[in-house]
């Protein structure tokens, strides 16, 4: 008989005993040797007897009834042996899944039992049941449940309380006792019953022998002490010293590293343990953290080990004595009163005297009250990890928690919005040509008309300034009179006599209709009709208005005599792309003359058709006789008004801060440019973050050998300054040069200042002689936002590393991990030639350090840390004078001096631009509003309709004032809207662009990273505004409505933004179907029939050929923490369907031609350049503007099947049936895919261009 017939009639003998009710003493005998017979095929045979027992699933079955049923020890242990033999010692995954499935798990945790409760049980047997539920535990997931359920825990500890010595028993029962306290109910039961304790004995006689049983035990202890009640056992039972002593004797021991994992495991368990606040306390108290750095500092070398210095790293930050920042309050030094309002409330303000709201938040006292007894401090470490996704969101959520229906939107009616009519000058300033029959009624008619247009180009407010009151009602029916009559010119001589206040008001203005009382203006035939349009010359003196004061008039007459010849009426379908020439007087002949600016103006070659009358002020009149000045666009041989300090300094002197200004910075007086060279991100070597922590402990072993010296302190400054540390004491001059020739030493230590504009260091202590901590300010009015800085430093050392350790930063992770590095300005390269903000810094790091937040700064939270940014620099020269900052400054004066300049160099013939004051910040700062466009191809009236007709694209920046990077790329959008080139002349003819280029002044002025002076995120209160406390919110959301009501919503809003935490540009957009509310219908994207219009998809996609610019970094998702954002608000209260917020990396770019650069100016500049450049595309797919000079009704021939989206009239083209030709365009794609549409897009650009 062969061994397979037998093994057969082994299991139909077992099978026909199993079937008997009642077993006599025979028949037991007979089990026992059936199943013994079974146990030596098994274990003497040849491999293919099991594989026979284990693919036949009826034999497993009857072993598993037969060990089940059977009460014989004898025969339960025959079955258990032929089943550990059935596994095999190795390859047992595939056999061991086998008989979990067929249900061995159960049935042996059930024999487990019942033989643990038999008055005698078989260890031999409780034993060996445990070697195969170790073998069988790995591969059921609900082992330790099923355990729970059948009470085997109790078995199981039993067996190590009785054996914590016998190493031959503890070893199969710890590697089931492993497999249980993988359970988080598991291990609580098991620590209740002494589990720990017991481990711990283990540990103890284990030795430095029974290393496999030593290991399993520390295994098992590292998953009971995870739950903090185990940690708190751990600890009273004295385990925190055992386990130092340990690792430290392994440390010892262990010379040639070949058990890492016993060290690692004793780490892991210390690691646990220190969670707890008790634990932190044990192991300082055991000196754990000496042990620890002793044993790293010997090890740093040895590449294998870098598993347990990092783990003891994590363990010794943690056991950092906690301590406050050094400084008196964590409020910010500097405060400003706020207005009061009925309407919103701040957070963290109260009544400070009855007049005035002010930020209070007391110091709180000094010890742990952030950091809880049972405070958890998992994912402590940072050191090559990116964002840990859940604990950034957490933080987003904390950061950003505002309930949207918190405060009812401050509601506006019609006519409170009609007060944002005067910042459309372009709505008024071109009437439709009155019709013939009616021309000869207004025939020197005296208009009295705005005077915006001559106060928008220079941001320096004159002497001659009138006074800002509200308008009269003579002056709003003015307003009503030409918007009830678009069509001619209103007769104001009736309105005139209606009431005489209101040239009462102007007492140095005369009504006339003798065009020889003043000096006149003969129009030529391309310029505007309407004079409005003709005095826009940016040699005249700024009267800005802004949204809460009146608009200014002036008396001119205005003669219309008969037209010659029809071309005379209208200006030339193509205009001339330079300024008007003006007669060549020299200033010679000027002066002699005596003539003022309005008599120079009669030099021009104006058109004698239209004779134009200003009554100007006459005492601005007196000072324009002594002045003279070229108009037009400026020779080449004028000076860049930006780059005289003169200039810069008169515009900075105006500019209001919170505090005191000691000097205007170098490269903001001089100018600065991007170096004409890139700069690669910084690849860090590895092991400097943990190099640094480690300096960082060694401050904490050894006090005795750190300077500790204070070498600047805004807070002490302020203090004996007193009431002369306000803004009225600023001093506005530069004296770097002077101080560089001077090198004078000013002893052994850095100088820092950043008392100036955009600048922000509160604090700077020596540590050691080339190593500095610097503590930064928190926003004005706040106790927090710490992560902008821009300070000056000097009096270094050449060649000498000087580390910088900038220690309250507050984000969990920072692109100063990933390769991005500060910016430094060095005078002395400045004045040699080099003005540039390079790049700078090695040994760059950002981890979290033992400086404790305080939960008023967290919003309540306890247990959280501040973060260190960490960075040395080698200067290049002795007693320079540097200028360090996160990213490349763009202060308000910046801002203000560049307008400045773009208002003396546009070419005034062929663009159309105003620099008007949307408002006045809580300071008193102005806020600029630009509008630029091209003026109409014609004056008659399709010329006039079409000019009325361009969409609307609405572009904001700066609302946090430590994004500069947002800055730069607006300067670069205003540079090319405002340039010569082609595509900007085609791009005004196709749009009129609203622009606010900066949204917080205030928070930028002060160095604040955020916030806005009243201590809130300006991008958070989008929904409701305050008028008193978000002014420019509250204004620029009133703009917007104000569009929608006249039915010219914006085609395009995009607000400039900078990102922290990523690289690339990217666009943030809003779809409904990707919105946190689950049917999302409340927006302007989803039509009649709930379609969503993917139109908002069209501008990133165009976007993805610029160099910065990364697709796959966009989002359209609409988080409900957004909601109250200008983004979600814009798409969904103004219906703006293409609403985006775009970000800019400050670090650089990880693809494209750009990748492993960081990113300068020039290429945020760009970005602003390749936004305009979209925006060409965007409205060429759709609409081909008649008579423009890059008219794109060419480009496909006369062909009578063209597409009808593509033959709009560009006057019947508004903003609301864009959406309608956007939808007809796409379906005219073969399939309706975004990859032909992008392809049509590219081909159309490259015509254009």
């Amino acid at each position: 008989m062969d061994s397979r017939t037998r093994l057969t009639c082994l299991f139909q003998s077992l099978e026909k005993l199993q079937g008997q009710h009642k077993q006599t003493g025979e028949d037991l005998q007979q089990l026992r040797y059936t199943t013994s017979r079974i146990l030596q095929f098994t274990a003497a045979q040849e491999k293919v007897h099991r594989d026979i027992i284990m693919k036949t699933a009826s034999y497993t079955d009857q072993l598993l009834s037969t060990l089940e049923t059977s009460e014989d020890g004898a025969v339960r242990q025959n079955v258990v042996d032929t089943l550990g033999e059935l596994v095999g010692k190795s390859h047992t995954s595939k056999r061991a899944s086998t008989l979990v499935f067929r249900g061995a798990t159960q049935v042996l945790f059930r024999v487990l039992v019942s033989e643990y409760q038999e008055s005698s049980p078989s260890e031999v047997l409780l034993v060996s049941i445990h070697q195969l539920l170790g073998k069988l535990g790995p591969k059921d997931r609900k082992f330790s449940v099923k355990a729970r359920l059948s009470q085997a825990l109790p078995v199981t500890l039993s067996l190590i309380r009785n054996h914590a010595s016998n190493m031959h028993i503890l070893h199969p029962v710890l590697s089931v006792l492993k497999l249980y306290a993988a359970n988080a109910v598991n291990a609580s039961y098991l620590g209740k019953n002494s589990a720990v304790s017991y481990l711990f004995r283990v540990l103890s006689n284990c030795g430095r022998k029974h290393l496999t049983i030593l290991k399993m035990a520390l295994d098992t202890l590292v998953l009971l002490v995870k739950s903090k009640s185990n940690s708190a056992r751990a600890i009273g039972h004295g385990g925190v010293p055992v386990l130092l002593t340990m690792f430290y004797d392994w440390h010892r021991i262990d010379s040639k590293n070949r058990h890492i994992s016993l060290r690692k495991a004793i780490l892991n368990v210390l690691k646990h343990i220190t969670n707890l606040k008790s634990g932190r306390r044990a192991f300082t108290q055991a000196d754990g953290i000496r042990i620890l750095y002793t044993a790293c500092e010997e090890s740093l070398h040895c590449h294998e080990l870098e598993s347990i210095i990092y783990i003891a790293s994590v363990i010794m930050r943690k056991c950092f004595p906690k301590n406050r920042l050094p400084i008196g309050n964590i409020q910010s030094v500097l405060t400003c009163p706020l207005p009061e309002s009925d309407f919103h409330t701040p957070d963290y303000c109260g009544v400070d005297d009855g007049t005035a709201l002010t930020m209070f938040a007391p110091h709180p006292p000094l010890g742990d009250d952030n950091i809880g007894d049972d405070s958890s401090i998992d994912n402590d470490d940072d050191f090559s990890s990116d964002d840990d996704p859940e604990a950034t969101k957490i933080e987003a959520d904390a950061e950003n928690d505002q309930d949207p229906n918190a405060e009812p939107p401050y509601r506006r009616t019609p006519e409170e919005l009609m007060m944002y009519e005067k910042f459309f000058p372009e709505l008024i300033e071109f009437e439709l040509p009155p019709p013939r029959e009616e021309e000869n009624d207004f025939l020197t008619t005296p208009i009295v008309v705005p005077m915006a247009p001559l106060e928008h180009h220079s941001p320096i407010r004159q002497q001659h300034k009138m006074p800002r009151n509200s308008i009269s009602d003579t002056e709003l029916l003015y307003h009503s009179t030409v918007r009830s009559n678009r069509n001619s010119v209103p007769n104001l001589r009736n309105l005139a006599t209606r009431d005489g206040s209101m040239f009462e008001r102007f007492d140095n203005m005369t009504l006339t209709s003798n065009k020889d009382s003043v000096s006149n203006l003969d129009l030529p035939q391309s310029s505007r009709p309407r004079l409005k349009g003709a005095f826009t010359s940016s040699s005249f003196d700024d009267h800005s208005t802004d949204a809460s004061t009146t608009q200014r008039y002036a008396v001119f007459t205005v003669d219309f005599s008969p037209k010659t010849s029809k071309k005379s009426q209208f200006r030339s379908s193509k205009p001339k792309r330079k300024g008007l020439k003006l007669s060549k007087v020299n200033n010679r002949d000027k002066k002699a003359k005596g003539k003022t600016k309005m008599e120079d103006f009669n030099e021009f070659n104006w058109n004698p058709s239209l004779t134009v009358t200003q009554l100007a002020p006459r005492d601005l009149m007196v000072e324009e006789a002594d002045q003279t000045s070229s108009e037009g666009t400026p020779d080449e041989d004028m000076p860049d008004t930006y780059d005289s300090p003169d200039i810069y300094t008169e515009i900075a002197a105006k500019t209001i801060s919170v505090g005191r200004f000691n000097k205007l910075t170098y490269p903001d007086l001089y100018g600065s440019r991007a170096p004409p060279f890139n700069e690669t991100q910084y690849d860090r070597k590895f092991g400097v973050q943990r190099n640094k922590i480690f300096e960082d402990i060694d401050r904490m072993i050894n006090p005795d050998t750190l300077i500790d010296k204070v070498v600047y302190d805004l807070e002490t400054v302020v203090r004996l300054a007193g009431h002369t540390y306000s803004n009225q004491y600023s001093n506005f001059t530069n004296l770097d040069d002077v101080r560089i020739s001077r090198r004078e030493e000013y002893g052994d230590h850095l100088h820092f200042n950043a008392q100036f504009e955009c600048g922000n260091l509160r604090k700077a202590v020596q540590v050691r002689p080339y190593e500095y901590d610097l503590i930064l300010s928190p926003d004005i009015n706040t106790n927090h936002h710490h992560q902008w800085f821009y300070f000056e430093v000097s009096n270094m050392e050449a060649d000498k590393k000087y580390r910088f350790n900038i220690v309250n930063c507050e984000k969990l992770n920072s692109q100063f991990n990933f390769g991005m590095k500060p910016v430094m300005y060095s005078v002395i390269e400045a004045m040699q030639g080099r003005p540039y903000w390079l790049r700078t810094g090695t040994e760059i790091c950002y981890y979290k350090n033992h400086f404790s937040r305080s939960s008023h700064a967290t919003g309540g939270l306890r247990g959280k840390s501040y973060f260190t940014t960490t960075f040395t620099i080698k200067f290049k020269h002795d007693k320079d004078i540097c200028y360090l900052a996160y990213h490349y400054p763009y202060t308000y004066s910046m801002m203000q001096a560049h307008l400045y300049k773009v208002g003396k160099t546009y070419d005034s013939n062929s663009i159309y631009y105003r620099n008007q004051v949307l408002c006045q910040t809580i300071a008193g700062n102005d806020v600029p509003l630009l509008t630029i466009t091209a003026y109409p191809q014609s004056y008659d009236t399709e010329g006039i309709e079409q000019f009325r007709s361009r969409p609307y694209i609405f572009l904001s920046a700066r609302v946090h004032p430590g994004e500069s990077n947002a800055s730069w790329v607006m300067k670069g959008t205003i540079q090319f809207l405002l340039s010569d080139k082609p595509n900007a002349q085609t791009l005004r003819e196709l749009y009129i662009f609203k622009i606010v280029p900066m949204l917080n002044p205030d928070g930028v002025i002060n160095g604040s990273h955020r916030c806005s002076l009243v201590a809130e995120d300006l991008n958070r209160r989008w929904l409701s505004p305050c008028p008193k406390l978000h002014p420019t919110i509250f204004h620029t959301k009133g703009l917007l409505q104000y569009m929608k009501l006249i039915d010219k919503t914006p085609l395009i809003y995009c607000d400039y933004h900078g990102h922290s935490r990523r690289k690339n540009v990217f666009l943030y957009g809003c779809s409904p179907s990707m919105s946190w509310q689950p049917e999302d219908l409340n927006n302007p994207a989803m039509t009649n029939n709930k379609v969503e219009d993917s139109g908002y998809k069209t501008l990133p996609r165009l976007l993805a050929n610029a160099p910065s610019f990364c697709l796959n970094n966009c989002s359209f998702m609409v988080e409900k923490s957004k909601e109250s954002t200008a983004r979600v608000v814009v798409w969904r209260d103004i219906g703006v369907v293409r609403s985006y917020t775009m970000e800019s990396t400050y670090c650089g770019c990880d693809q494209g031609p750009y990748r492993g650069l960081q990113i300068n100016t020039h290429h945020l500049e760009e970005m602003g350049r390749k936004f305009c450049e979209a925006l060409i595309r965007v409205k060429s797919r759709h609409i081909r503007p008649a008579g423009s000079s890059h008219s794109l009704l060419n480009l496909q021939g006369n062909d009578d099947h063209s597409h009808p989206a593509m033959l709009v009239k560009p006057d019947q083209v508004t903003s609301q049936n864009f959406q309608l030709l956007s939808e007809s365009s796409s379906s005219s794609s073969s399939d309706g895919g975004s990859d032909e549409e992008e392809e049509e897009d590219i081909t159309i650009e490259d015509d254009v261009l």
